[in-house]
């Protein structure tokens, strides 16, 4: 078997096409000084392991011979791992919706030897249809123009690179004036694109848009208000009963193609099911929904069980395809269900999960709740217990089928930002529900990042590569503080305060007053800066939220500055479109709102103590800090603190902006008291 370049790379997504007849080339100076040297044009592809499409444009072009010979003889073909290359991503993403005004993997670019892109579109199918050219007829005109009408590709190119010189190097304009009615303009343009019957945001496909639901919770804090909370708990239960949750195992798929959640497209991503277990951890704290509870346990069973390494990290995805087709694992044929399940129970979960003969896939079926228990109890005059057993004791006997079926690739690459995501989900778990093994899973995968992805004092992005990014300093940084909160344990917060301050000198620009996605370096053609929240929280919203939450622990103001400055540069878009940045208006809301610091004093071993830490840890309080005495280390102490150190018996200290009320020492009164706080909300 002959092999390309990429053979050497440790990419899971490089290697899948090492053995490809395309002369592929890692990014690097080596494909660009080739370029350079013989006059071709670049073709870029970019995607990730678990990218369905991407497996469709392999088979149907990349594996092809006739295809292959043509990009070895007219082009210098270079393939990117999105995942292990978020910079290169995020430029070239702009740049085909810049061109064709849609985005999606894989990413096909075509560029000069500059890197410079002059054409650009997504998957391209080996034959003409559903209005896309074939691959072959769209590298046929690309060698036509780039050989007889140089003139039009320098055109299209410099056109191309000022409108991302727009995008990515001018400042962002900010806006004179304060910014005014920001809630109203937000309470809007929800209402415009809210799924009032489904759930979630738009039409479909629909993605779960964690940070758009958060801010629902937000603004139903803000107004004490049942209808912002049932949108987002409407949002939530039509996911969870969907196709796009795994009803099996557990875990949830990257989005849903259809506006019901019923079809996924199947890939399992690790940083979706971080970001969907804080929001329903949200949600239980508001709620106190069983069923959303059972749903985080089930989702981190599927991560402890199917993503987590002997590294104590976890893996980045898993595939949507296995035996060449799409779902194949997780999709069911009518009589294969019928047959290993006993008729009693099969007419109980036929109606449960919607099972037809026809199937909702290729003559299959998606697992999805069709109708609820209590609606098959009244139809069928059965006991919801009974109902209930039926159901679980159905899921066992599946899960033990299906797990015989040949199982979807995972990609084993470790990503320091999506495990960080992962320990904030962990944190959040473990307050809803004192799990000791969550809260010591998230410590173990905190001490593994720090020991194993810091090396000449910077934070990599994956093993693989020695880059790291802003998304890895903010994830980490906020992980760390969400470590501090659980267990008050200072070197959390030493190690928060750190990151903060190296995130400071690395990515934040004095000059343009924004945060930057990666380091100053002269590899690409502009040094990135994001504003909005694709499929993750927008880094440097998070690295201001991180700031401002320093600033509430420490009290120092040079941080509070930056998360100003930082803010203003936005101010004019988030005035515009706040639903579009939710993690930038999550930062105006906590600089907004009326924000609380609770000292807990004492001995951290006295029952009141523990006791109202795990209330308080329970209680959703957005803008509120919890501060308490790390006995490992005495010298530790933050503001909130003094005066305050040599109570014998635990006491409570609720305040606001430091000027405390009388101290609390007992539970009734700590519950009524945090009822009382404007901020804390807590379902009965």
């Amino acid at each position: 078997m002959n092999l390309n370049k990429l053979s050497k790379e440790k990419s899971e997504y490089l290697l899948q096409h090492a053995s490809n007849p395309v002369d592929w080339y890692p990014w690097g100076a080596e494909a660009f000084n080739k370029a350079k040297e013989e006059d071709k044009p670049i073709f870029l592809s970019i995607g990730y392991s678990s990218c369905h499409w991407c497996h469709v444009m392999e088979k149907e072009s990349f594996e092809d011979i006739e295809t292959a010979k043509i990009l070895n003889e007219n082009f210098v073909s270079i393939k990117v791992d999105r995942e292990e290359r978020p910079d290169i991503d995020s430029i070239y993403m702009a740049s085909i919706q810049m061109i064709s005004g849609n985005g999606g993997w894989p990413a096909s670019i075509f560029m000069n030897s500059e890197g410079v892109p002059f054409y650009a579109g997504t998957y391209f199918p080996k034959f003409d249809r559903h209005n896309l050219p074939a691959f072959k007829s769209v590298l046929a005109k690309i060698i036509e123009i780039y050989q007889t009408n140089r003139k039009s590709v320098d055109h299209h190119s410099k056109v191309v690179f000022d409108g991302m010189k727009n995008l990515f190097e001018n400042t962002v304009n900010k806006k004179k004036d304060p910014i005014n009615n920001l809630y109203s303009k937000l309470n809007s343009q929800i209402k415009d694109t809210f799924d009032f019957e489904k759930g979630g945001f738009g039409d479909f496909p629909k993605f779960p848009e964690t940070t758009k639901l958060e801010n629902l919770f937000l603004l139903g804090k803000k107004n004490n208000s049942q209808e912002f909370y049932d949108m987002a708990q409407l949002s939530l239960g039509s996911m969870i009963n969907g196709g796009i949750y795994d009803q099996l195992a557990g875990g949830f798929s990257r989005y849903s193609t259809d506006r019901e959640w019923k079809i996924p497209h199947f890939e399992k991503m690790l940083y979706d099911n971080a970001l969907l277990l804080n929001i329903l951890c949200i949600s239980f704290k508001v709620t106190e929904n069983q069923n959303i509870k059972n749903t985080i346990l089930m989702t981190i069973s599927f991560l402890l069980e199917e993503m987590r390494s002997e590294e104590n990290l976890f893996y980045s995805t898993q595939d949507a395809d296995s035996e060449g087709k799409e779902g194949e694992y997780y999709i069911w044929d009518y009589n294969e269900v019928k047959n290993n399940i006993s008729k009693e129970d099969f007419e109980i979960i036929k109606d449960y999960w919607g099972l037809t003969k026809e199937g909702d896939l290729e003559n299959k079926n998606i697992l999805f709740i069709k109708n609820s228990i209590e609606d098959i109890s009244n139809q069928k005059k059965i006991s919801k217990d009974k109902i209930e057993k039926s159901i679980e004791d159905s899921r066992v006997k599946l899960l033990k089928i299906r797990n015989k079926k040949v199982k979807p690739n995972t990609d084993y690459k470790h990503i320091s930002s999506w495990n960080a995501l992962i320990i904030s989900s962990l944190c959040n778990a473990y307050n809803i529900t004192s799990d000791e093994n969550y809260i010591t899973q998230a410590i173990n995968t905190a001490e593994s990042i720090l020991e194993n992805f810091i090396q000449d004092d910077m934070l990599l992005h994956t093993s693989n590569n020695k880059i790291g990014f802003l998304e890895d300093y903010s994830y980490l940084t906020n992980a760390l503080f969400d470590l501090y909160n659980s267990t008050q344990s200072s070197k959390w917060y030493i190690h928060a305060k750190e990151m903060c301050d190296d995130a400071i000198s690395r990515f934040w620009s004095p000059k343009d007053k924004i945060f930057y996605d990666t380091l100053d370096s002269n590899e690409l053609i502009f040094r990135p800066k994001g504003f909005f929240d694709p499929m993750i929280p927008n880094a440097a919203a998070i690295a201001s939220q991180n700031l401002y939450r320093l600033y509430r622990y420490s009290n120092e103001s040079k941080y509070l500055d930056i998360v100003g400055d930082s803010l203003s540069t936005v101010s004019g878009l988030l005035d515009k479109s706040p639903l579009d940045l939710p993690s930038w208006f999550k930062l105006y809301y906590l600089m907004e709102e009326e924000s609380s610091e609770i000292f807990i004093s004492g001995s951290s071993k006295d029952k009141f103590h523990i006791d109202s830490m795990r209330y308080l840890l329970s209680v959703y309080m957005p803008n509120t800090i919890i501060v308490s005495i790390d006995p490992e280390n005495k010298e530790f102490n933050l503001p909130i603190m003094q005066d305050r150190l040599d109570d014998i018996q635990t006491k409570i200290y609720i305040c606001k902006d430091y000027v405390c009320d009388l101290p609390i020492d007992n539970l009734d009164d700590l519950h009524q008291k945090v009822q009382n706080l404007k901020g804390a909300y807590k379902s009965k």
